[in-house]
């Protein structure tokens, strides 16, 4: 069913780095979590109208935003490896880079994958575009592509398809930080490549594994290569970022393939997404004046921040969750497409913000006990361990206390 995410569719070095160096405290980017929930919200509405569609009445038309939540994610990716990778890259930090990625992406997804398994097994009549086969099971635990009965790539949890770029990706960084390289250099370069061979793929019945060379992924380098430009002195930042946004939407634009599904009105999301972020970095003074005002605090910047930590429960969950709305309302015969669609976002969210407070968070804060699970050695400044510290505390804290750690 994701299928329709896709179709429109993180010592010294042998070279001067290029990331926020380890002495200095990694900032917060308050605008950018706030735009993780926003880009969540836009796949779960997406998928809201196709449950309706699918399951309540087809003429219910299917609301195709979900591309640009996508597209937003990807960016918030490469964004976030560039403003975080400053105390990683030391001798051996990419073993604390991984070791965090995975605590950071691995448990809640597998937990996601194996209540669909068991969805599957209990309810195969309720579940719809997955069929539960040896390497199936294999590949969605694995990150590894695979593909469905659609014959669409991804995995059992279908919004997981997402994650089998974000965790390639993932693995590249660490293998720049491991080679001692110019990492944001090393990861832009490959993501380059890899993109390029779009253009050797064959436009249909390629392998599984050719799914790594969609252009989407170069997201993650224009998401890099804003990071690195929000470091620099704000006098040339606003100009520089500018620029950037244009230079990416033309790169991304020209690179895109024509004739898929996923290409129409590519140019128009494309710029929309490369504007957004730029936007969102630009107005990062806002939310600190927001902080300080009271009510604004309360009523949008407090609840923004709370959506933006629970969004990759939101994501990964509300596929389980969703489709019951429309399934409801079938069962009494109830065709109201509308009631559908604001059913499955309201149980989309509370479900979202539940497992974030019960499951996420509490599970995060047991395996950071893992070995490497903390900053390495050589990278832990007193702020950074600082803004560590302060981080965990906030797994746990109630808002106004995680307002105050992490904005002292």
């Amino acid at each position: 069913m994701d299928r329709l995410t896709r179709s429109h569719r993180g010592a010294a070095m042998t070279t001067p780095p290029i990331v926020a160096p380890a002495t200095a405290r990694t900032p917060i980017f308050e605008g950018v979590q706030a735009l993780r929930f926003v880009a969540a919200l836009l796949v779960v509405i997406t998928h809201a109208t196709f449950y309706a569609h699918e399951r309540l009445d087809d003429s219910i038309t299917v609301w195709n935003g979900a591309a640009a939540g996508v597209d937003v994610f990807f960016v918030v990716s490469g964004f976030v490896m560039a403003v975080t990778a400053g105390p990683f890259a030391v001798r051996g930090g990419w073993r604390f880079f991984a070791v965090r990625r995975v605590i950071r992406i691995v448990p809640l997804y597998w937990v996601a994958t194996t209540l669909k398994i068991a969805s599957i097994l209990v309810l195969p009549g309720a579940v719809l575009h997955a069929a539960l086969t040896p390497w199936t099971g294999v590949a969605s635990y694995l990150f590894l592509p695979a593909r469905n009965p659609d014959g669409a790539v991804e995995p059992l949890l279908g919004v997981g398809w997402t994650l089998t770029f974000e965790t390639a990706f993932y693995a590249v960084f660490a293998l720049g930080l491991l080679l001692r390289r110019n990492v944001l250099v090393f990861a832009s370069t490959v993501v380059l490549v890899v993109a390029s061979g779009h253009l050797l793929r064959p436009a249909e019945d390629w392998p599984a594994w050719a799914v790594y060379f969609d252009p989407l992924v170069l997201y993650f380098a224009i998401g890099m290569a804003i990071g690195r430009i929000a470091g620099l002195p704000r006098a040339r930042r606003g100009l520089l970022l500018a620029l950037g946004a244009a230079a990416a939407f033309t790169v991304v634009a020209a690179l895109a393939p024509e004739g898929i599904s996923w290409q129409r009105d590519a140019l128009f999301r494309k710029g929309i997404v490369a504007a957004s972020f730029v936007a969102v970095v630009l107005a990062e003074p806002l939310f600190r004046r927001l902080a300080s005002r009271r009510g604004a605090d309360r009523v949008l910047r407090r609840p923004l921040l709370a959506l933006g930590e629970a969004s990759y429960s939101l994501y990964l969950f509300h596929p389980l969750i969703g489709p019951v709305a429309p399934a409801v309302l079938a069962l009494i015969g109830l065709r109201a497409g509308a009631l559908s669609v604001v059913g499955t976002i309201a149980v989309s969210l509370v479900a979202g913000i539940v497992i974030h407070r019960w499951v996420e968070r509490p599970l995060t804060r047991r395996l950071r006990g893992l070995p490497y699970a903390g900053l390495p050695p050589d990278g832990r400044t007193r702020q950074a361990v600082a803004s560590e510290r302060a981080a965990d505390r906030a797994l746990t804290r109630s808002p106004r206390s995680r307002r105050r750690d992490l904005n002292p």
